[in-house]
């Protein structure tokens, strides 16, 4: 096991160094223990810049510390390089809604970024993220995403610094605490049977596959408890969705006299 120092772009106005822990394999080959996954890993050219930017967040930046209060940072999760989770006090064990604050994604080091700027539009509007990291170790840009996601506004800017990334997610974060805590008002409301407050949050967080709605449904005179997931608000006020651990062809359907509370928004 040795440490390997990688070069890491600049920060706060000086050329930064991660220091990456290795192993030897056989046949001359490197391997790096990342951090996040914690296990080994080839030292590929893109792997280098990854783990890279993966210490220079966890480690290396001056607030670090503070963000892991209110972040997580995961790799290769979603097929995202990196990305930052929000994890901070808005959330509980019956709203834990999946909130991506940041995505980078990282290339090796001779890659021209400007090639890739629509592949990272594309994981932002997947993931209804607004804030996004290009970075290959030699150079950074910052993706930024304004109105609708339907209709998005996008700006893209060239940093010199990583000191940039590092305040702009903190900005984010901010922002995602703002966000949750509307959403948590909703969640409050559909907790307590407000059909449209449930379809509110439907519209929010109803496409992430990951979560899991826990509805308290009304049938026959009775309530019935359903776990549903890839849910969708109608024109006609309806939602309609699928249930975890059934097999239709159809979605379901649950309109607002069936509809009696939501008890839990997390994931699977």
């Amino acid at each position: 096991m040795a440490t390997l120092d990688v070069p890491c772009f600049r920060y706060l106005g000086k050329d930064l160094t991660a220091s990456l822990t290795v192993e030897d394999g056989t046949g001359g080959e490197q391997f790096v223990r990342c951090p996040v996954r914690q296990r080994l890993f080839r030292l590929t050219p893109e792997e280098r810049v990854r783990q890279a930017l993966v210490w220079f967040l966890r480690e290396g930046c001056n607030r670090a510390a503070e963000l892991r209060k209110y972040i997580r940072f995961g790799v290769e999760e979603s097929s995202l390089d990196v990305a930052a989770f929000f994890v901070g006090g808005r959330l509980d064990e019956r709203f834990r809604p999946r909130v991506t604050v940041a995505i980078a994604e990282t290339k090796r080091r001779e890659e021209e970024l400007a090639h890739y700027v629509e592949q990272l539009k594309t994981y932002l509007l997947r993931e209804r993220c607004r804030a996004g990291l290009l970075f290959n170790g030699r150079q950074a840009t910052w993706l930024s995403l304004a109105g609708e996601f339907e209709q998005p506004q996008w700006t893209t800017e060239s940093l010199t610094d990583l000191q940039a990334a590092e305040e702009r997610i903190e900005q984010a974060s901010i922002h995602a605490d703002a966000y949750l805590a509307d959403a948590r008002g909703v969640f409050t409301a559909a907790a307590g049977g407000d059909f449209h407050a449930l379809m509110k949050l439907v519209s929010l967080f109803g496409s992430d596959l990951a979560l899991t709605f826990a509805l308290s449904i009304r049938s026959k005179g009775s309530l019935g408890l359903v776990h549903a997931f890839s849910l969708r608000a109608d024109a006609a006020n309806l939602v309609t969705y699928r249930a975890r651990g059934v097999y239709s062809r159809h979605r379901q359907r649950l309109s607002s006299p069936e509809f009696h509370s939501l008890i839990e928004l997390r994931p699977v």
